[in-house]
């Protein structure tokens, strides 16, 4: 034990011990007895004095102060530290909406052209994490394909994160999406967690818009993956945001699964199993992120989305919970 967290030093907590242990003894007599040199006593006893642990008339005089009244002043006076250092956190979080609303400002007053081209596979994922970044209310999508393991694992990241700010996520799929295991359980995955998904037979072409200012669309209908049109002009959002809707509402349930193996999930990345694995085996967080070579910021992010996916409410009923399901 020591007492650190109130700005004792270990030196200064031994010099103190061997002080309330011996009292009447002096600064010679603390070299002698601890095997220290005398500028090393005299640095300790300085520091206690600063704390009010031990007053000191001469050197050779040391009064010790009670325990139970300096070390218990020394609490209290860092508690309210402590209690000032959370009053300045929680108000700094009182600015993230006002700052919010200065950014959302700055998004929709930006001179971005109405119609924006974008090219290539992950040129086309980077903007689609942008856009899901910068979501503020509502997300709808029309997927009437399915999606590749790849395609998954790199969404899944920002739409937990935006199922989890409360934004509402509205996804109607066509039957080629609907019979492909992958989509669905990712889907029924996302389900869980708020997301709505919807089934419709209509020709459905891939959209998704974004807080119905903003549409993305593919520049080849055949090929979504090449190219894709980002279309802030306020006429055809208005009109995409319609279409969708009358989708929507003529839309039913997604079909039900077929088979057990559905029902436990998408497979999972080979990231997931890793952090699952470090999980249940490591003793520190710090020593899974450096196993895994992260951040223990980014090492948390990643138990804190696997969490969200497995609705646990702590780490244990996380690690249950995948044994549970086959995971691990």
């Amino acid at each position: 034990m020591s007492l650190a967290a109130v700005g004792v030093t270990d030196e200064q907590l031994r010099l103190y011990r061997y002080l309330l242990r011996s009292p009447g003894r002096g600064a010679g007599d603390a070299c002698a007895s601890l095997g220290w040199d005398r500028d090393r006593v005299d640095e300790a006893l300085d520091g206690l004095q600063d704390k009010d642990l031990v007053r000191l008339s001469d050197r050779a005089t040391v009064l010790v102060s009670d325990p139970a009244v300096a070390v218990e002043w020394l609490i209290e006076q860092r508690l309210g530290e402590l209690k000032t250092e959370s009053d300045q956190v929680t108000a700094a979080r009182s600015m993230v909406t006002s700052l919010s609303e200065d950014h959302r400002h700055g998004v929709e007053e930006a001179p971005a052209g109405e119609i924006e081209r974008v090219d290539g596979l992950d040129t086309v994922r980077e903007r689609l994490g942008d856009l899901a970044f910068f979501t503020f209310r509502e997300l709808m999508a029309l997927v009437p394909g399915p999606w590749d393991q790849a395609d998954i694992e790199q969404a899944r990241p920002s739409d937990l994160r935006m199922l989890r700010r409360g934004i509402r996520w509205r996804t109607v799929v066509g039957p080629e999406a609907a019979a492909d295991a992958t989509t669905t359980a990712y889907l029924r995955e996302l389900t869980e967690l708020g997301a709505e998904v919807r089934y419709t037979e209509l020709a459905i072409r891939r959209m998704v818009i974004w807080d119905r200012g903003v549409t993305m669309v593919p520049a080849d209908p055949d090929d979504y993956q090449r190219a894709t049109l980002i279309i802030r002009q306020p006429g055809v959002v208005a009109n995409t945001v319609a279409w969708f809707e009358q989708v929507w509402g003529a839309a039913g349930e997604l079909p039900a699964e077929e088979t057990a193996n559905d029902a436990a999930g998408p497979p999972l990345s080979d990231l997931e199993r890793r952090v699952l694995d470090l999980l249940t085996r490591a003793d520190k967080d710090e020593s899974a992120a450096r196993e895994m070579g992260v951040s223990l910021r980014t090492f948390r992010r990643y138990i804190s989305d696997i969490m969200l996916r497995l609705g646990a409410a702590n780490r244990f009923q996380a690690g249950l919970l995948a044994k549970e399901r086959g995971w691990i």
